[in-house]
């Protein structure tokens, strides 16, 4: 019998077969991210206890998908993010099943979801202490305010009540910088700016620039080449494997595979 978390897993995949089909019409790469990677270097599977699934790319194939995404995707699916919408401003993307519910641990409600991460060039000279700089301004826009207790605090929440009072024209503002600094360097590495992680680990470009096929859930996707390298350095450690207390569903609290999560929050709201 399936586990909820298979279930989900499932719903995923789903997702996934759909990302992978658009990306192969539109000639856009892509890779398995973060912990689906170990699954496929483990497994070629998902990790037993993931709850999602994860897929990266660089920018020029990210920007490709954001503008074929909303066209091409079925009925009962959906892309948000800071630059589709108004509903959900996360600095990456999300692929959903509408017709399902989840509620994260954090309270987020939305449906069963694909998140897509973009990796940009980060220059190796001086601009990309500016990239870093923006990056960690971005990191308090996206936080937003916090109890103030100190002066620097109280200042923090004004600045994000006037000149950072939109989370959506700092990311645009941020992504402008970033594209057009990338240009100005043939000396680069890859780094997550717009994650879900608050890291700005640098990767080689070799690991970005490289695609293979694996199998994974008995279906064929593309993975960086060197599914090693990569997890190294975004790991920073030689052993993917979990201990027995990591291993655990990290994302939700509820699920729903039948209720859309839209009339979700209208209950909630009522109630």
């Amino acid at each position: 019998m399936d586990t909820e978390v298979r279930k989900i897993q499932k719903k995923c995949l789903e997702i996934l077969d759909i990302v992978d089909g658009i990306c192969h019409k539109y000639g856009i790469k892509y890779s398995l991210c973060g912990g689906s990677v170990v699954g496929a270097y483990l497994h070629n599977a998902c990790l037993p206890w993931d709850d999602d699934i994860d897929l990266m790319m660089t920018r020029d194939n990210y920007n490709c998908f954001i503008q074929v995404a909303k066209s091409e995707l079925p009925e009962g699916f959906s892309i948000h993010n800071y630059q589709t919408g108004t509903d959900f401003d996360t600095p990456f993307t999300k692929i959903m099943n509408d017709h399902t519910t989840i509620v994260q641990q954090d309270g987020c409600v939305s449906g069963v979801f694909l998140d897509i991460t973009v990796y940009d060039r980060i220059p190796t000279n001086f601009l990309a202490s500016m990239s870093t700089f923006l990056w960690k301004v971005s990191q308090v826009v996206m936080i937003g305010k916090v109890e103030p207790t100190n002066l620097q605090q109280r200042l923090r929440n004004l600045m994000l009540s006037t000149v950072f009072r939109s989370k959506r024209l700092y990311l645009k503002f941020f992504q402008l910088v970033v594209e057009l600094s990338s240009k100005s360097s043939s000396k680069y590495t890859y780094s997550e700016l717009f994650g879900a992680y608050a890291n700005t680990t640098r990767f080689a470009p070799e690991i970005f620039e490289n695609y293979v096929m694996v199998r994974f859930e008995e279906r064929e996707y593309m993975i960086v080449r060197d599914m090693y390298e990569y997890l190294h350095t975004r790991y920073n450690r030689t052993d993917f494997r979990e201990p027995k207390e990591k291993q655990f569903a990290p994302h939700y609290q509820y699920v729903n595979f039948e209720l859309p999560y839209k009339e979700y929050l209208s209950k909630s709201k009522r109630e």
